[in-house]
């Protein structure tokens, strides 16, 4: 059974569009959801945290043999 290549690329083109539709939102709904977190001293707090682990989680990830090494992630 052989499908048209075109009709192919034509679907991961618009499965491609529908994420990154998606993580556009959710990455809106993150900053709105962190602004609202920072107006609390507890959630600022909470904020820095993650953020550490992360960086921690991403230094470790980078500094293993074979693993990710094309750019430096940073968190904001």
């Amino acid at each position: 059974m052989a499908t048209d290549p075109h009709l192919s690329s034509n679907n991961l083109l618009k499965d491609f569009d529908v994420l990154l539709d998606q993580n556009q939102r959710v990455q809106k709904e993150n900053d709105l959801l962190r602004l609202e977190l920072m107006r609390h001293p507890s959630g600022a707090m909470q904020i820095r945290s993650v953020e550490r682990s992360l960086g921690r989680a991403y230094r470790d990830i980078h500094s293993e043999p074979g693993g990710i090494s094309s750019t430096a992630y940073t968190v904001e």
